[in-house]
């Protein structure tokens, strides 16, 4: 009995320590490397996430994705954090608005299911308190390039992301708006 009281007595020291260590610490947005080695356990400092309103939700129902994206200009606006926002353009612009993700395994991977969208599935964007509706009218394979080619003025919307299959082909999902 006094061996259990011991090791609780020392976890509390090792907690304690480590909130008042904490404290004083800057945090990195998304860190994949241990911020801190705690009795040789690596420790991951999250920070919290900044308050800012999203600029719009992207929902895709056929692979289950409902996700914010920020504006052009907020520090959110990262494949980093969740969608990117590659261009200025709004759903109620008559522009092509460039969405972008990861696709692979991690939680920010909001892309990771747009392989199993079909021709003329449906996406939705809830921007400013209406829905603007999209039909998927096309799917290209690029060259990775750092660059992405879309036809000017023919489609609305286009999701990116990595290929899964070949990292050095980009995806793009083309999407045209729906007359409301």
């Amino acid at each position: 009995m006094m061996k259990k009281g011991k090791k609780i007595l020392v976890l509390l020291i090792i907690g304690g320590s480590f909130f008042f260590w904490q404290k004083g610490q800057e945090k990195v947005l998304f860190t994949t490397t241990p911020t801190s080695i705690v009795g040789n356990i690596p420790v991951f400092v999250e920070p919290k996430k900044k308050i800012e309103k999203e600029e719009g939700i992207l929902a895709i129902p056929q692979i289950g994705i409902k996700q914010e994206y920020y504006s052009f200009s907020s520090s959110l606006n990262t494949v980093s954090y969740g969608i990117q926002k590659i261009n200025a353009c709004l759903p109620s612009d008559k522009c092509t608005l460039v969405l972008a993700s990861h696709s692979g395994t991690s939680k920010i991977a909001y892309f990771k299911k747009l392989d199993k969208l079909q021709l003329n599935d449906k996406a939705t964007i809830l921007f400013q308190n209406k829905t603007y509706t999209y039909l998927l009218k096309k799917i290209v394979h690029q060259e990775k390039t750092g660059y992405i080619t879309i036809p000017k003025n023919t489609y609305d919307l286009v999701l990116t992301t990595c290929n899964k299959e070949n990292d050095t082909i980009q995806d793009l999902y083309l999407f045209q708006k729906v007359a409301t």
